[in-house]
């Protein structure tokens, strides 16, 4: 930082020589407390350089160049301002590259970047108002593109509490309208239809709806017989009778078993004639 200082200075220095075809004990005094970082000492020798030689943009220059290493900013703009009065165009122009930076400084680009295209039309070989000029143009840029994104937001937001605020009062509109619909007088069709919910229920309705709450009876399983009959369907069934026999049919089957059986006397019930009567 000092070298920058002292280099300033020096240029100043020059400045003020080729204003004035001369140096000066006060000026050369003040440039050296300058480039030694002594701002205050700075200030006093040019102070005593404007009461011999009057007002001049050169010396309000270097009293901004002082001003500003002790942080004055309002005091050293305003010296640069008187700054760029000056006839010499690098005086001019470097007035308007320190006023360039002030403005930088602040955020303010719009007027930092008028600053810096004066100091390149006054000195086009000026880099570091060239390289300033397009510093700050990349501010500004990346300023306003946050601008914009923080007013799309805020927009949104916006439309969002509008239609919000929209939702609500078409909710307090239906609101009114149930109660101003509560209010309006019944017609004889709904009074007739509350009375009836309002009516004992007959006998048949209460066995409808207990005939509605009984379970459903349950569907027979599917290894269930279908086609059996139960006992009740059997019992109704006629049973198979007995047919008589027929005599003749009757005599001719003991003949026959008479006729096979070797022991005829000895079968139960049968009478055989006897042949002889002891």
């Amino acid at each position: 930082m000092i070298a920058v200082k002292t280099m300033l200075a020096l240029v100043a220095a020059g400045w003020l020589a080729e204003a004035l075809a001369s140096t000066h004990a006060d000026i050369d005094a003040g440039v050296a407390a300058y480039a030694a970082g002594d701002s205050d000492a700075a200030l006093a020798s040019y102070t005593a350089a404007e009461a011999d030689l009057g007002e001049r943009p050169e010396i309000h220059f270097n009293k901004g160049l002082a001003l500003l290493a002790k942080g004055d900013k309002d005091g050293a703009r305003k010296a640069f301002e008187h700054g760029t009065e000056s006839e010499v165009a690098t005086v001019h122009a470097s007035a308007e590259y320190e006023l360039g930076n002030i403005e930088l400084d602040a955020e303010a680009f719009e007027p930092a970047i008028l600053h810096y295209i004066k100091a390149l039309t006054l000195q086009p070989g000026h880099a570091n108002a060239k390289w300033n000029l397009e510093l700050a143009l990349l501010k500004k840029q990346q300023k306003e593109d946050e601008e914009k994104k923080k007013q799309e937001e805020e927009d949104k937001k916006k439309d969002e509490e509008k239609k919000d605020e929209e939702k609500k009062d078409e909710n307090k509109d239906e609101d009114k309208k149930d109660e101003d619909k509560k209010d309006e007088p019944k017609s004889d069709e709904e009074k007739k239809d509350e009375e009836k919910k309002d009516e004992p229920k007959s006998d048949e309705e209460n066995k409808d709806e207990e005939k509605k709450d009984e379970p459903e009876p349950e569907e027979p399983k599917p290894d269930e017989k279908k086609d059996e009959p139960k006992p009740e369907e059997q019992k109704g069934q006629p049973q198979p009778q007995p047919q008589p026999l027929d005599k003749a049919d009757m005599d001719r089957a003991l003949q026959q078993l008479d006729e096979e059986d070797q022991f005829q006397l000895g079968r139960p019930g049968r009478q055989v004639p006897v042949e002889k009567d002891w």
